[in-house]
């Protein structure tokens, strides 16, 4: 079986902060794109000296001709449409080559995985081979630890690229308390969606020294950067089939390691 991966972190001020950015569902080789936001984005993430970040998958559409789904009025002018699937990675690793040193690495979504099964194309290893990060698979466990001189600070996470359609508040609320229920993780992150929600859970637990100490699990569903509505264009499938507008942008996780503390916000 193999070991998840742990990231050792060394911080040197109790003041410190650390920023985790959850960036998936991108969808890149479509209209429907919101290019400028993910980019901005990213620059954001290359600003923050204290940032890091995880792929949630779905970065490209990576739908071919050859698939039912290919719509040629929802492709973005920049896609090659004699080499689709090459194009979008191309763009996709040059979006996040500035930001490869914050990254823990990259999970791959449906949108990759279906490529892989019917083109025999693995978009997704090429993109972690490319760019020198971890593959993650369509889910896993993740520890960090941070480290401030001989003390430290665990963080167990889960990250998953997620499935199914929930539509409704309460279906996807469900779907995220499951998950947090699910795994025993102090950060839970979960994609697909096209919604950011957010859960934190005050949880008491047994100190080494059997004290009783209380600790937040956080949880979020990751958000997306696919407009499923746009005026005057193709429709996407967002809006054949009727679903919610997305939210756009992306959930971050706050985690100050000097006063063990979590915390997750909505983000943008």
């Amino acid at each position: 079986m193999q070991i998840p991966p742990i990231k050792r972190i060394r911080y040197k001020s109790r003041t410190n902060e650390f920023h985790l950015y959850c960036i998936g569902d991108i969808h890149a080789g479509t209209v429907a794109c919101a290019e400028d936001l993910i980019k901005a984005k990213i620059k954001e993430i290359a600003n923050d000296p204290f940032a890091l970040w995880v792929g949630m998958g779905d970065y490209g559409e990576f739908i071919t001709p050859h698939d039912p789904r290919w719509d040629i009025g929802v492709i973005a002018p920049w896609v090659e449409q004699t080499n689709v699937a090459e194009s979008q990675r191309k763009w996709i690793k040059k979006l996040f080559e500035p930001v490869t040193d914050k990254c823990l690495g990259l999970l791959c979504g449906n949108h990759e995985t279906s490529i892989r099964l019917h083109n025999n194309q693995d978009v997704h290893l090429d993109l972690c081979r490319d760019l020198g990060v971890e593959n993650l698979g369509f889910s896993c466990f993740y520890r960090l630890i941070f480290n401030l001189g001989n003390k430290a600070f665990t963080v167990d996470c889960h990250f998953e690229h997620g499935s199914g359609a929930a539509q409704t508040e309460g279906g996807k609320t469900m779907r995220l308390a499951k998950a947090m229920m699910a795994f025993d993780a102090d950060i839970v992150a979960m994609g697909h969606l096209h919604d950011v929600k957010i859960n934190q859970i005050p949880t008491l637990r047994l100190s080494e020294g059997m004290t009783i100490k209380q600790r937040v699990k956080v949880g979020a569903i990751t958000g997306s950067w696919f407009k499923a509505y746009m005026q005057g264009a193709y429709p996407t499938y967002a809006e054949i089939k009727g679903y919610s507008p997305t939210n756009l942008g992306c959930p971050i996780f706050t985690i100050q390691p000097a006063h063990e503390y979590l915390e997750v916000s909505a983000g943008s």
